[in-house]
């Protein structure tokens, strides 16, 4: 038989990626719930760690390469690619976290490798964050980047920068307790009705108590409906911070709502450096009923919302957040959500670091 040319294997390679893929794909979308827009994605970040980088320097497709991952995005993927800021480093390593998923699932890969990668993956993230963000940074010069040996020089990074966007990953478990008050467009919208929707005088918790941490309690309202789909955006604002989220969500589908507003809430959490579990154990309380304060601020980041989305540096829809949060409010004197939000991520982080591979960090018990 003639030994494969490098034209041949790359086709080859190329082919097995896509099989491979497809399959990918349909498990998300038709499995997990995901929109097809989000998971061909993640699809295309996996594309192109298997087809620009693994065939061109390891030749292996997108299940035996697995392990040059962190190579991929720790280093290649910074230094070659103009978009390799720190958000794209994140993106691709969340679009990575699903592909090992369905191949632990799938059973296409080792369990003990499959943990030591997600391991890789929770060590090293805010690493490759910060090389990222200093790379593209034009005060950085590359000398200043690298070792003597033409190695990242994190040391240096992470002193001279004062630290990383991402936050570090606590060990253990920990359980994040969202209350969520539901308007009657959102209720509806999403499908959930009683008992699974309870009314708040009904209620046998206490919405104003003290006993809930400041993060706990958000209302949901809807925001505006996306073009040329059934698609609609809600915004989830926290109670005493009024930093508001927003999230995308087709139709009735209890599941990918509840799921929506968890991740917008993490990633709210991210972008403040709360240090967090890589494990997360989610409670979720659906109630209806007023919040007229809450509602009312609503209402007034809805004047704001309309011009933001139409701005040319708001690509996605998470964009839209930072100006929303900075923009100045009349609830009681003046401020800005994301100012206040932040101070409390700060003085009353959500997760608190404890000791111990099985500690389960409990609040709102």
């Amino acid at each position: 038989m003639a030994e494969e040319n490098y034209e041949e294997m790359v086709a080859r390679l190329t082919e097995v990626n896509e099989g491979h893929l497809a399959h990918f794909t349909n498990d998300l979308i038709l499995k997990k719930k995901m929109g097809k827009t989000k998971a061909h994605e993640h699809a295309d970040r996996l594309r192109f760690f298997g087809n620009d980088y693994l065939l061109g320097y390891e030749s292996e497709d997108l299940v035996e390469g697995v392990s040059s991952f962190p190579s991929f995005v720790g280093d290649w993927f910074i230094r070659k690619c103009m978009w390799s800021d720190a958000r794209a480093v994140k993106l691709n390593v969340e679009s990575f976290r699903l592909w090992l998923r369905f191949l632990g699932e799938s059973k296409m890969i080792q369990a003990e490798d499959l943990m030591n990668l997600h391991k890789h993956l929770d060590q090293d993230l805010e690493k490759w964050c910060l090389r990222a963000s200093c790379y593209n940074d034009p005060e950085w010069e590359p000398e200043d980047l690298f070792d003597e040996y033409g190695m990242w020089d994190d040391e240096a990074l992470t002193k001279r920068s004062g630290g990383s966007p991402v936050p570090k990953v606590i060990p253990g478990t920990g359980r994040l307790v969202l209350n969520l008050l539901l308007s009657a467009k959102v209720s509806k919208f999403v499908g959930i009705q009683p008992p699974q929707l309870v009314k708040l005088a009904q209620w046998s918790g206490d919405w104003e108590s003290p006993e809930h941490r400041w993060f706990s309690n958000w209302r949901c309202e809807e925001c505006f409906g996306m073009k040329g789909t059934k698609e609609k955006v809600f915004m989830v604002t926290n109670q005493l911070t009024r930093y508001s989220v927003l999230i995308r969500i087709p139709g009735k589908d209890p599941k990918r709502f509840l799921t929506a507003v968890h991740t917008a809430i993490m990633r709210a959490f991210d972008q403040n450096e709360v240090a967090r579990p890589g494990k997360i154990e989610l409670t979720a309380q659906t109630l209806s009923g007023a919040a007229r304060s809450l509602a009312s601020f609503q209402n007034q980041q809805m004047y704001c919302i309309d011009d933001i989305v139409e701005r040319p540096e708001v690509k996605y829809l998470e964009d839209a957040e930072k100006p929303l949060n900075h923009v100045p409010t009349n609830y009681g004197d003046s401020f800005f959500p994301d100012i206040l939000f932040a101070e409390m991520c700060r003085e009353d982080p959500p997760f608190q670091e404890m000791g111990g591979p099985d500690n389960v960090i409990s609040f709102l018990n």
